[in-house]
């Protein structure tokens, strides 16, 4: 029998800490598992990681650099903690995967507009985590997921790879060297990582476009390969990798992913990315299918809860420029059901008054989920300024990595 599932069983509906109970497995791998918790202050996820001897701890490097990135597009850490047999993560609730909500749809893929929005909304995710020092290095449908709450959120998740690809200080990158076994997912991997080089930059993004190939074609070519061993599949998918062009990876496909993906795997190692570029090949992409609107429909998201989004946003369609994307913002959010009422009136298709309700509850609880975190970040913005005085008094510098 599984190891982790007699580990999972015994930790079912077990109370941790006093506070958070423990009330369902939602999935597990080679490491450790991770389940949904309760507790009065909301919803968590718990990430449980088996120690193992002579071995590094991946979940505290992700808890590290998760806490240490904290920006849009990247889960809350709430808390790490040490156990005798495990590690354990509380973070922030997500919702589902970008793989089970392909699956989910009819066609078994997304569409044009989805994969616009998509990219859109990710660049400029990437941007701020290189900006930062730190690369992904295992960028897959299953590793980006929408949220809990607002389905229209996008974040990336399972930082257990990442690493700083250059120094903080002088920002010389990595050396170049050759390993000899991929880091990341053989099937979403860049030339350069799968051939072993090391990575920067460049494969996080190409990675990304292996990501949107795949939602929106339904799969890849070099899915489903018989090989004798790791080595040989590998091997096999880089072969291909290196052969087809991208025009016939895409073929019929949108000439701003072929641009995209080109991009990428023409990228220098150190080179720095044209992020406002890649963007806009995204933005041209949603043009194409929105006529200038950005509406936030992604495939899995209804008309009520992007308009939800967008007002919780302080996005106006009316006011939005969509080529500089800037957009009017509003300082007040609405603070009771009858604002929401006035919020949504113009976007309320024929529904029960259970319906509406229960929809106007949900609403609520995602203004409040808003609020707590400005309160959040407004409390971290005072902690970072005391910290500042503390070091300037004494001289010193606290470095996380």
């Amino acid at each position: 029998m599984n190891n982790n599932n007699v580990l999972g069983d015994h930790l079912l509906n077990q109370v941790f800490f006093n506070k958070y109970k423990l009330v369902k497995k939602l999935g597990e791998g080679s490491f450790g598992m991770i389940f949904k918790a309760e507790s009065p202050e909301g919803l968590f996820a718990f990430k449980f990681e088996k120690k193992r001897p002579n071995k590094r701890t991946l979940l505290k490097n992700e808890s590290n650099i998760m806490q240490y990135l904290k920006g849009k597009g990247i889960p809350k850490i709430e808390q790490y903690i040490e156990e005798e047999n495990y590690s354990i993560m509380i973070m922030e609730l997500l919702g589902k995967s970008l793989e089970t909500l392909m699956k989910e749809t009819d066609e078994k893929k997304f569409t044009l507009k989805t994969i616009g929005l998509l990219g859109q909304e990710l660049i400029p995710v990437f941007k701020f985590i290189h900006d930062k020092n730190i690369i992904h290095r295992d960028i897959k449908p299953d590793n980006i997921s929408v949220g809990y709450n607002d389905p229209c959120q996008i974040y990336f998740l399972d930082f257990g790879l990442a690493k700083k690809y250059r120094s903080s200080k002088t920002k010389v990158h990595n050396p170049i060297t050759k390993h000899s076994k991929l880091t990341g997912t053989a099937r979403y991997a860049s030339i350069n990582a799968l051939a072993g080089w090391e990575q920067s930059r460049r494969d996080d993004l190409e990675s990304f476009g292996y990501v949107l190939a795949y939602l929106y074609l339904g799969g890849l070519p070099w899915m489903g390969i018989q090989a004798k061993n790791k080595e040989e599949k590998y091997a096999k998918i880089l072969n291909i990798k290196k052969q087809i062009p991208t025009e016939q990876l895409l073929k019929n496909g949108p000439q701003e992913l072929i641009n995209y993906l080109n991009y990428c795997k023409g990228m220098q190692y150190e080179q720095d990315p044209d992020y406002d570029y890649l963007t806009q090949l995204f933005r041209d992409l949603i043009n194409k299918t929105l006529k200038d609107k950005i509406d936030y429909r992604y495939d899995w998201v209804t008309k009520s809860q992007a308009s939800t989004h967008m007002k919780l946003m302080g996005i106006s369609l009316d006011n939005y420029d969509y080529n500089s994307n800037i957009v009017t913002t509003s300082d007040e959010m609405p603070n009771n059901k009858n604002e929401i009422l006035n919020l949504e009136k113009d976007n309320i298709i024929k529904t029960t008054e259970n319906e509406k309700v229960n929809h106007y509850d949900e609403v609520i609880d995602e203004i409040n989920l808003m609020k707590k975190e400005r309160e959040n970040k407004i409390k971290d913005e005072d902690k970072n300024d005391n910290d500042d005085k503390k070091e300037k008094k004494h001289g010193q510098c606290c470095i996380i990595f």
